[in-house]
């Protein structure tokens, strides 16, 4: 969209966040026939579109919710998908989503307990939809991994003990490992069986933020992970008995990264104040 016609829009609306709501929604509608090819190709399995709600309600669960309803009818396409950060207060927003066949992305997951929610949500999304063919409904769980090692290594390195630094730069693999064994577990036995006849599709599981932040690792370091699962439980537990602590390591990145999303989004609404 060219400047004249950001200030034109700003000036028709009666305030800036209503005007950057209508330019998001357009391009994420202009992206969405861009990818419909795809998407009827491989009959909803791929080509799908992601906006999010407003980070400034990831802790307001009766606003997300309709957040999210509002943008999938305001796209109107049947390849976009809303992404819902999975904090404590959203979790019932992306079952709430999910029951109404809006395509969910859950994303901020920086824990088990937290993955696990999240898919226990989808679940119970699926099972309290009413529908009977189950096969158009999707979601995505974006699980981050970078950010967890670079906590994780600083508290190692605070704990300095020849054990506590042979363990840097294993804990996030070592978690997204487990968290595949909890795909594992969650995607079988009867409670999924009975989804899946109904033709309910699996939740897929997104590594997110698996660029390399410390220049020390490799830049392969989280794409061509070698650990097996025996080792990466083992690892998970060494880490436990050194006194890292997952739930208040999870806890902490979820506050840096959902207030990094609306210092963003504030700055972005700035901006666009300045074209007024």
């Amino acid at each position: 969209m060219l400047s004249s016609d950001i200030r034109e829009l700003l000036q028709a609306k009666k305030d800036v966040e209503s005007a950057y709501w209508e330019m998001v929604v357009d391009d994420a509608r202009e992206a969405c026939k861009l990818f419909q090819t795809i998407f009827t190709d491989t009959d909803g399995e791929d080509g799908y579109v992601s906006i999010e709600v407003s980070p400034m309600l990831a802790y307001d669960t009766r606003r997300t919710t309709e957040e999210a309803k509002r943008l999938c009818e305001m796209v109107n396409c049947p390849n976009i998908c809303i992404k819902i950060p999975a904090t404590t207060e959203s979790i019932i927003s992306i079952k709430e989503g999910i029951s109404q066949r809006i395509c969910v992305n859950a994303t901020v997951i920086f824990t088990l307990p937290t993955y696990e929610a999240v898919v226990d949500a989808y679940l119970d999304g699926l099972e309290a939809s009413g529908l009977i063919d189950l096969s158009r409904v999707t979601s995505v769980a974006s699980f981050y991994i970078s950010r967890v090692d670079n906590l994780i290594d600083q508290k190692l390195e605070e704990i300095g003990t020849s054990q506590a630094l042979k363990l840097k730069g294993k804990a996030a693999v070592a978690q997204a490992t487990l968290a595949y064994k909890l795909f594992q577990k969650k995607f079988s036995g009867p409670r999924w069986e009975a989804l899946r006849k109904r033709g309910a599709r699996k939740q897929k599981l997104l590594w997110a933020s698996t660029n390399v932040k410390n220049p020390s690792y490799p830049d392969t370091s989280y794409i061509n992970p070698l650990i097996g699962p025996d080792t990466a439980e083992c690892t998970y537990c060494m880490l436990e008995e050194l006194g890292i602590d997952w739930n208040a390591v999870g806890a902490q990145l979820e506050l840096e990264v959902v207030g990094s999303f609306k210092k963003s989004f504030q700055n972005v609404l700035n901006s666009l104040q300045e074209k007024a």
